[in-house]
């Protein structure tokens, strides 16, 4: 109870300090407000000058007291040029040519425009905000019976969790008990809810709307699908990109460059001048207030603020959409990629095998070769079998016939007598081994099992990967971007040209070892860097983790192989759609554009105003707006990449 009061007491403190600092910061621009009326004779009321100073240096310390106090930190630092020196420096140097209202000005206007920026940089942060907000706090898990809350971090794989309707997932597990829909927008951004039931498996991070599920606990929280996405989310916007660095630097040196120039514009004019005859106080103030317009139009913080949050606000647009970036870096890299390097299994398709055809070598039909193969199947748990398993029969033999001597045989196949007849089913070699017959004949396809009966062979069935629906589109969208694509499989050359032909793939390379593709990506990413262009590979996670480390660019689909790709990758497309690789294309040159045009804009404008408040055609106001006017253009700018 006393640590709750302390920390509302803490609570009401900070918001006390923030109003009483608001308004103080509010009444002294009122108050600025009247005096400069009064200075500019607009209100005819006489004040004796001494005390219209007093007001405007009042003011003055009022509002910049903060910005003084980082500027003095800086110079015991030796930090000397930043946006607080910039500014401390211009105002203090305005005061110092008799120039009191605009001095206040210039703070004023900064710290307006600081706190407008803040808003700005607030509500472009929401986004990632709002999913890194969603960590869990609790779990209800059964032990011996009874129902417990414990940390998500207790979680081990084993435990059975229960999950109320309105509650988050906290753990990756398999669905023991109970029905419901998911919404895992968290996750991988599709709206639409999941249905699950027994036997599903499902990620942490999925909200449950409806019913009770028991979840057995296949991770421990900290290896869950949601506690990476957190952790990645987290780490990638502690990632800088080049731009940013470069930014980084450039304002340093950009900094100096300016205050250097903005000291030689005062002085060597009125030197020189003074040298000619010219009355030095006269000469010195015109040319000091110059100095003083073109260091207020120079501060950088246009450029210091809106480049990272133009990628801040990218990442977390991508992420909304189920994309998660690793950092700023990659998705500016996107940008200069020329070559999208595709896996075949789990990527163009959907890596679960369906049955696509039947063949009968002798006079037994198909249904008869597709009922016995299920008899045979009926209690393996092998892909294979699922496959066969997922098909109904048209005329099926209601006559139940008693299987024994089931046997299966690991890596080949399995056998039974059914109604006192020897059938066998499996791959090729299994096959022979049993039937002492060559099949290599009738062999057509990389997933092919044959039936045997009586060491006969009387039939085959044909089985594939089922091509993703959306492949064809995706890449037809890649190569309108001019990109050109390559497909590495494993899989036989015949398959994996299918496949190829079907998506419009003329660069395919089959039957491959995974060092086999690797060497094949290094090619290719050689002649690539020769041309300054990038490679990006895109895999399932699992099996072409090497191939997603070597690329400059990994793309790893995130559904099928959550663990390998959350920690490999450098992109994970949560939902495994083939059309989010030209949609983080779209973000990543959107990205680039807003960057250009702000640089383009912030320079080109403040440029312009600094030659012009150096031939005196420009005065400090028009200055104030090119420090602080381009500043919340080029943040507004930025904000579009939100939307």
């Amino acid at each position: 109870m006393n640590c709750y009061n302390n920390q509302c007491e803490t609570i009401y403190a900070k918001s006390k300090e923030k109003f009483l600092h608001q308004t103080f910061f509010i009444g002294a621009i009122l108050l600025y407000c009247v005096a400069l009326l009064v200075d500019l004779e607009i209100l005819r009321f006489h004040l004796n000058p001494l005390i219209l100073t007093f007001l405007f240096v009042f003011c003055y310390f009022t509002l910049g007291f903060g910005i003084l106090k980082e500027a003095f930190r800086s110079l015991i630092k030796r930090e000397y040029f930043n946006e607080n020196t910039l500014m401390a420096l211009a105002s203090l140097s305005a005061f110092g040519i008799g120039e009191s209202a605009e001095a206040v000005a210039i703070l004023i206007f900064y710290r307006i425009g600081e706190s407008l920026q803040e808003r700005v940089v607030e509500k472009a942060k929401t986004q990632i905000r709002s999913l890194s907000a969603l960590k869990i706090e609790s779990a209800r898990i059964l032990r011996e019976n009874t129902q417990i809350s414990i940390s998500p971090q207790e979680i081990q794989a084993g435990d059975r969790l229960i999950v109320f309707a309105g509650e988050r997932i906290p753990a990756d597990g398999k669905i023991v008990q109970g029905e419901s829909n998911l919404d895992n927008s968290a996750l991988n951004g599709e709206s639409i809810p999941q249905n699950v039931k027994v036997g599903d498996m499902v990620f942490s991070g999925g909200i449950n709307l409806d019913g009770i599920l028991h979840i057995q606990a296949t991770q421990n929280y900290a290896n869950s699908t949601f506690s990476k996405i957190l952790q990645l989310i987290e780490e990638g916007n502690a990632q800088k990109s080049r731009s940013e660095e470069f930014i980084t630097k450039f304002a340093r040196y950009y900094t100096l460059i300016v205050t250097l120039l903005a000291f030689g514009i005062a002085l060597i004019p009125t030197l020189y001048l003074w040298a000619l005859g010219a009355d030095f106080t006269a000469t010195f103030q015109t040319w000091s207030y110059r100095g003083i317009i073109f260091l207020v139009v120079s501060c950088p913080c246009a450029l210091v603020i809106s480049i990272p949050l133009t990628f801040f606000a990218s990442l977390g647009k991508a992420s909304e959409m189920g994309i998660l970036i690793k950092g700023s870096s990659y998705l500016e890299s996107l940008n200069f990629a020329q070559t999208i390097v595709l896996d075949k299994t789990g990527t163009l398709t959907k890596g679960t095998l369906t049955l696509k055809e039947i063949r009968s070598y002798t006079s037994y039909d198909e249904n008869f070769i597709l009922e016995k193969a299920q008899e045979l199947e009926s209690h393996s748990n092998h892909p294979i079998a699922k496959a066969i398993l997922n098909n109904k029969i048209p005329q099926k033999n209601q006559d139940t016939q008693e299987i024994k001597n089931l046997k299966e045989h690991a890596g080949g196949g399995i056998s039974a007598t059914i109604g006192g007849q020897a059938f066998a089913l499996g791959n090729a070699r299994f096959i022979e081994s049993l039937t002492k017959t060559n099949i290599q004949d009738k062999q057509s396809a990389k997933c092919q099992v044959f039936l045997s009966l009586e060491n006969e062979i009387i039939g085959s069935i044909l089985l594939e990967d089922t091509l993703k629906e959306e492949a064809k589109e995706a890449l037809e969208k890649l190569k309108m971007r001019g990109m050109e694509c390559v497909c590495l499989s494993g899989d036989k050359q015949s398959v994996a040209q299918e496949v190829a032909k079907k998506v419009g793939i003329s660069g395919v390379y089959a039957e491959l070892l995974p060092n086999e593709k690797v060497e094949h990506l290094q090619k290719i990413l050689m002649k690539q860097k020769a041309q300054g262009k990038k490679v990006i590979f895109v895999g399932d996670g699992i099996n072409d983790a090497p191939s997603l480390a070597l690329s400059d660019i990994g793309i790893a689909m995130g559904k099928v192989g959550s663990d390998v790709a959350l920690e490999g990758a450098d992109i994970v497309i949560m939902d495994d759609d083939l059309n989010k690789i030209p949609l983080v294309l779209q973000i990543a040159g959107r990205t680039r554009k807003i960057l250009w045009e702000n640089i383009i804009f912030a320079l080109g404008t403040k440029v312009l105003i600094m030659i012009l408040g150096t031939l005196g055609i420009a005065n400090l106001w028009l200055a104030l707006f090119g420090d602080v006017g381009v500043a919340l253009l080029a943040l507004l700018n930025a904000k579009r990449a939100i939307h």
